[in-house]
């Protein structure tokens, strides 16, 4: 996969070390943690979640109007 340098990631705290490492590296510089891939069974749970919390949120709207 090849990845534009010039484009910036957003960034994330490593659980090892408390650093900011950039979204797209999936180990830590600082200490070597690993972060984890999302199997795709996470990803397709994630996308659900959000679905139904959508439904949600239109049926509470709906009620009040």
């Amino acid at each position: 996969m090849k990845i534009d340098a010039d484009k910036e990631f957003g960034s994330r705290e490593c659980p090892g070390c408390a650093m900011d490492v950039p979204e797209n590296n999936n180990r830590c510089p600082i200490c070597g943690y690993e972060f984890p891939n999302p199997t795709p069974r996470q990803k397709h749970m994630k996308l659900w979640g959000a679905l139904i919390m959508l439904a949600i949120f239109l049926i509470v709207i709906l009620r009040l109007l």
